[in-house]
């Protein structure tokens, strides 16, 4: 009987010091694991297709944890609690954010963690949760495959457009207007020549209007000033003339009807009055000569002389 109870007691012991020590390696290699490994938690707003426990978790596109739980928020159902464990040498910063990344063509999705500013504490070091929660952010290809359904009406719309402007009728107004347009440029060059011509002739023909108004005003100017006298020199000249004609003819007719009383003092005087008018009509026709010949020149003369006609 003791023999038997010994070798009880032996085997009990023996159990209990194997359990003991499976229950030591697995404790000490749970806290070798703690050691290694850094736990967060990351809020999704939206679905999150193609995550799964198991996937990637990257840090500057390297690979550094896995995820290990995906679940829904249960205050929250549109959020989604994603549970993940890095390496504890990964430096998550108070500023990091967590984003969603699609690996390769097989929709597999995971999580990158952005590296933050390099001043900013690491996030388990002030956070007294047990899994610090990494603020998350919308990832542009993601909005873009969440608004897939949008894009698609968007593209096809265009699509549609497109072959509007496409169409047959269309390319045949475009193809009548370039061939409008290209008609009509060969007609501008080949009409350049007679355009040119134009331009010259309207030159010509400022310069000429600006030679009329140079003329013009020096006409004007001539008349104003000394060729006004000259003129009116010539007006005075013309009426004493007519006034010794007319005495000429009286004198001439008194003649006739006293022919007899002629005496020595009468003809001495007619004879005078006669020449007087024939010197004044000399002068006249001279002055109307050098008129001809130069008028500028002649009526531009100040001080000219005067005609005079004896009484």
């Amino acid at each position: 009987m003791e023999r038997h109870a010994h070798y009880a007691l032996v085997g009990v012991v023996s159990i209990g010091v194997l359990i003991a020590a499976i229950v030591f390696v697995v404790w000490l290699g749970r806290a070798q694991f703690n050691q290694q490994y850094d736990q967060y938690r990351i809020l999704f707003e939206g679905p999150v297709n193609g995550m799964s426990e198991g996937g990637d978790v990257l840090f500057n596109g390297i690979k550094v944890g896995e995820i290990e739980r995906v679940a829904l928020d249960d205050q929250a159902p549109s959020k989604v609690v994603v549970d993940i464990e890095v390496d504890a040498s990964t430096p998550v910063r108070s500023d990091s954010q967590a984003s969603t990344e699609l690996q390769g063509i097989s929709g597999i999705r995971a999580i990158q963690i952005s590296p933050g500013s390099e001043g900013q504490p690491l996030l388990k070091r002030i956070s007294d949760r047990e899994r610090p929660i990494i603020p998350s952010e919308p990832n542009a290809l993601s909005s873009l495959l969440q608004g897939g359904g949008e894009v698609l009406t968007n593209v096809n719309e265009a699509v549609t457009r497109v072959n509007r402007v496409l169409a047959d009728e269309t390319i045949a107004d475009l193809h009548a207007a370039i061939a409008a347009m290209r008609a009509t440029s060969e007609s501008l060059a080949a009409n350049r020549a007679m355009f040119d011509d134009a331009a010259s002739a309207l030159a010509k023909l400022d310069a000429a209007a600006g030679d009329v108004q140079q003329v013009s005003a020096s006409i004007r100017e001539m008349v104003q000033g000394d060729g006004r006298q000259a003129i009116a020199d010539i007006s005075r000249a013309a009426r004493e003339i007519e006034l010794a004609a007319s005495d000429a003819r009286a004198t001439l007719a008194s003649l006739g009807d006293q022919s007899d009383a002629l005496g020595a003092e009468t003809l001495p005087t007619i004879d005078s009055t006669m020449r007087s008018i024939e010197e004044t009509a000399e002068s006249l026709d001279g002055l109307i000569d050098d008129i001809r010949r130069d008028p500028q020149g002649t009526l531009g003369k100040s001080g000219g002389r005067e005609l005079e006609i004896p009484q």
